[in-house]
């Protein structure tokens, strides 16, 4: 019985000898296993990190795209205005091309050239003083545009006697006649002088046949002259000398030119 006993418990060492150790065997590989498996999770791991990676980037790269896409369109859109503007101006110039076309009305434009019958409009240029005395003051100037030929015009004022401020009618009593007036206008179309400063030739004589002078100062002192022509109308006249009255005469030549001095003021 002993014995018995003593063979039961050798072999009951033996099999759990043998039992511990195919047990330590067992666990060693579960752990490897376990390390094995461990890897391929890295390997998944990676896998979607990369495709991470790839989704954010492409999306990224595709919305950046479309905004570009977006400006484009923007800056079609500005050319468009562009345009826009384009076709204003062009418009304009056609309105202007227009009433260039259509604007005939030659009556209110001064070309300087008449029809028969008609009275070119002369300005007065500048004006000087020539002689001052007592009761007699004499003016001489240019006015533009010229008529008759190239050669020089000329227009004079003539003040005599007791002329004060006041407003006087150039054509009646005593303005009436160039041999009798006091506040005189008298032109020279084409005047020559000879080479003593004398008159040799005159082509044409104008005189007032309408309008009036308005003297706003005047001194035969100083000589100095302040007037308003307005609407003077002048007509070719004859200018003879008249030995009774020791002054020159003016008669209207018939059919004769004439010219007309709008509203204008003098300060000599």
């Amino acid at each position: 019985m002993e014995e018995f006993m003593k063979k039961f418990l050798i072999i009951s060492v033996l099999i759990f000898s043998l039992f511990f150790f195919v047990s330590c065997g067992g666990d060693n590989d579960k752990g490897d296993t376990g390390a094995d498996t461990g890897d391929t999770g890295s390997d998944t791991g990676d896998t979607t990190s990369d495709t991470g990676d790839t989704g954010a980037a492409d999306t990224g790269d595709t919305a950046a795209d479309t905004g570009d896409t977006g400006s484009e369109t923007a800056d079609t859109a500005a050319d468009t205005g562009d345009t826009g503007t384009s076709d204003d101006d062009i418009t304009d110039t056609d309105n202007t091309d227009t009433t260039d076309t259509t604007d005939t009305d030659t009556d209110d434009t001064d070309t300087g050239t008449t029809e028969p019958g008609e009275c070119p409009v002369i300005n007065i240029g500048a004006m000087k003083l020539d002689a001052s005395f007592d009761n007699y003051a004499y003016y001489s100037g240019s006015y533009q545009p010229g008529t008759g030929t190239a050669t020089m015009d000329e227009i004079d004022f003539e003040i005599y006697s007791a002329t004060t401020t006041d407003v006087y009618d150039l054509t009646e009593g005593y303005n009436a006649s160039y041999s009798s007036c006091a506040q005189c206008i008298i032109v020279y179309e084409d005047i020559v002088y000879d080479n003593e400063g004398y008159v040799d030739s005159v082509g044409k004589y104008f005189y007032p046949a309408s309008g009036t002078m308005t003297v706003n100062s005047f001194s035969y002192d100083s000589g100095s002259l302040n007037i308003t022509l307005d609407n003077v109308k002048l007509i070719q006249v004859t200018r003879e000398y008249d030995s009774e009255t020791d002054r020159f005469k003016s008669e209207p030549v018939p059919d004769g030119s004439c010219l007309i001095i709008q509203n204008t003021t003098i300060n000599i």
